[in-house]
């Protein structure tokens, strides 16, 4: 068998996946990962696509997903700040497999020959078979807080959870994630539902990633970035929504991932969005100095405008989000009413101010941002590209630029707070407690 690995940053990417996604019948085909994820997140995971045959016959799509480190080369231990282990494990992948041909369900001897193709691409990498279609296993969990359980999705409820995503946002069939990776085999990164008097109420799921945008000071070392937790997708059902359901859920998969040696958890989100801004920042403590502005290619309800997302950086192990509160209370958010010190970079999308160098900024956002994209497109736009020059030119690592940490309002405005960088903001936010 022949293994051909796909270069993710061909300028023909994208349209190799599109082509992909008709072959295997994207829209009919439940078993099969939504386009944009394998456009564009699953190369940053550090995953991969390869196309197999034999004979000059190609007989299906394999997707390599990060599965974490081998088994034989794991680290062992838990984190500290002067790091785990010396020794650089091997990774392992997932490779989840699509038959091109009507032969049914890929034999053990097509799984072995793919595997032994595939793993001298992969400098030696274990490499996990895996058919969505197999007989498959799932493993329900609970942990009660409150009026709220969380924990892994059975079976039923892992079968649910696309259909959550099309009741919540309206997805068609092509952008829904399939219910299988839920299951034991696939080990998913993390794969969390929360229960409400026992019905299904949102659900949160996440892939193991490679490395991933760099970390500033020692926080590879500190907190083993070379593996991390991507945060995929969250989702709460409206009749559920101010329970805080969102925060817990995150909680419960960043103490997950703190408990299984994973000390960086990233996820991407729209920065006009204030009350995900709320969450990310006033009561998860996140942190963002990573912009891309126009990420995602698709338009839909949430997304009229160009997708412009903050790359978010979680380090659960910190002194500053153990110390959050998981209930209770309301985000930390700042009157800027009471801080005349702190500079202004924008008053609406108008007046845009390119010099500000004081130690805490405020950069203006939409409180109402969905409403505005519905209500006034050409608003939204300007929204968009002001603060998509904003965030370009002020956030980053570089000493001057500024690290996204916190929220504030003023009356009926409402702003994402923004940190100079030092080495000694870097140390404060990194700090791990005893």
């Amino acid at each position: 068998m022949d293994a051909q690995l796909l270069d993710a940053v061909s300028p023909s990417w994208n349209s190799t996946i599109d082509q992909i996604n008709t072959q295997l019948q994207a829209g009919s085909n439940p078993t099969l990962l939504p386009n944009q994820f394998l456009q564009v997140v699953l190369p940053k995971l550090g995953g991969k696509v390869l196309r197999l045959s034999e004979a000059g016959q190609e007989l299906g799509i394999g997707f390599l997903l990060p599965r974490g480190y081998s088994s034989e080369a794991a680290p062992q231990g838990s984190l500290s700040s002067n790091g785990r282990t010396a020794v650089r494990p091997h990774h392992a992948y997932t490779l989840r497999y699509h038959a091109l041909t009507a032969e049914g369900r890929p034999s053990a001897g097509l799984a072995r020959a793919a595997i032994q193709a595939v793993t001298p691409l992969l400098h030696g990498a274990e490499v996990q078979f895996y058919d969505p279609g197999a007989p498959l296993h799932y493993q329900a969990t609970q942990q009660e807080i409150g009026s709220v359980s969380i924990g892994h999705p059975s079976a039923d409820e892992a079968a649910r959870i696309p259909l959550l995503q099309k009741q919540i946002w309206g997805s068609p069939p092509e952008f829904l994630y399939p219910a299988d990776m839920h299951s034991t085999e696939f080990d998913l990164g993390s794969s969390l539902v929360a229960r409400v008097d026992g019905q299904l109420a949102a659900f949160l799921f996440g892939f193991h990633k490679f490395n991933g945008p760099p970390l500033p000071a020692d926080w590879t070392t500190r907190f083993q970035g070379d593996l991390r937790l991507e945060s995929q997708t969250l989702g709460v059902l409206p009749d559920f929504r101010g329970m805080r359901i969102a925060n817990l859920l995150k909680r419960v998969q960043g103490e997950q991932a703190w408990q299984a040696g994973i000390g960086v958890v990233n996820w991407t989100a729209d920065p006009l969005q204030f009350p995900n801004a709320a969450l990310n920042f006033g009561r998860l403590r996140a942190l963002a100095f990573d912009f891309y502005p126009n990420l995602y290619p698709f338009r839909n309800e949430l997304n009229r405008v160009p997708a412009s997302r903050f790359g978010l950086t979680w380090l659960v192990g910190s002194e500053r989000v153990q110390n959050a509160s998981w209930t209770g209370g309301r985000a930390l958010m700042l009157d800027l009413s009471y801080h005349p010190e702190v500079q202004r970079a924008n008053r609406g999308f108008n007046e845009l101010n390119f010099e500000a160098d004081g130690e805490y900024i405020a950069i203006e956002i939409p409180g109402n941002w969905t409403e505005v994209q519905q209500q006034n497109e050409n608003d939204a736009l300007q929204w968009r590209e002001a603060t998509d020059r904003l965030f370009s030119h002020y956030v980053g690592t570089q000493p001057g630029q500024y690290v996204i940490t916190g929220v504030a309002t003023e009356r009926d405005q409402h702003f994402l707070l923004g940190q100079r960088v030092d080495d000694a903001l870097w140390e404060h936010l990194g700090h791990v407690g005893e």
